[in-house]
């Protein structure tokens, strides 16, 4: 019997999508991260429902711990960085095609740096990978747009790692 190579997604789309032969294998690489990271994410901290009022109860629970978080001072600069000028807020972050009910709202306010606290910085930071994931998996990001996502994506999984570290949900325990 022989066995087939696994196969590649990548592979995939670059041989049979438009524009797709421009998309990096490092983008590639960078999506099936986001992809992995979001479905542990939301399986273990959020007990496979996330949405805007779990990640409220996750915030305050995280924050009531008063954990240091690297990953999400790195994330609130880079977020604030790509979506805020420091007196408007750029097309770019409209793409995030907020809904009603994202408190988009408390997430400018967390990206003027009006509010810092920690469970404000988690509650924005986790919408703020919400809408990505939203985008991302209900084809709002299209092939020929992943390469200008890569960076975004990456450190969603960077954020994301930091708040499931600091929840204490883990497979394994450290």
């Amino acid at each position: 019997m022989t066995t087939n190579p696994s196969f590649s997604a990548g592979n995939w789309i670059a041989a049979n999508c438009v524009g797709a032969h421009r998309l990096h294998s490092e983008t590639v690489g960078v999506v099936s991260n986001f992809t992995l990271m979001w479905n542990f994410f939301e399986g273990t901290a959020c007990q496979n429902n996330a949405n805007i009022r779990t990640f409220e109860s996750l915030a305050e629970k995280i924050s009531q711990h008063d954990p240091h978080l690297e990953g999400l001072e790195q994330a609130i600069k880079f977020w604030t960085f790509r979506y805020w000028t420091g007196s408007e807020f750029m097309d770019r972050f409209n793409d995030l095609r907020f809904r009603q009910n994202d408190r988009r709202d408390h997430v400018e306010a967390v990206l003027r740096g009006e509010k810092s606290d920690l469970a404000s910085q988690l509650l924005a930071v986790m919408i703020i990978v919400y809408r990505l994931r939203n985008n991302l998996f209900h084809g709002l990001k299209t092939v020929d747009m992943l390469n200008d996502q890569a960076a975004n994506l990456d450190m969603a999984c960077r954020a994301l790692a930091s708040v499931l570290e600091a929840s204490g949900n883990y497979l394994v325990q450290r």
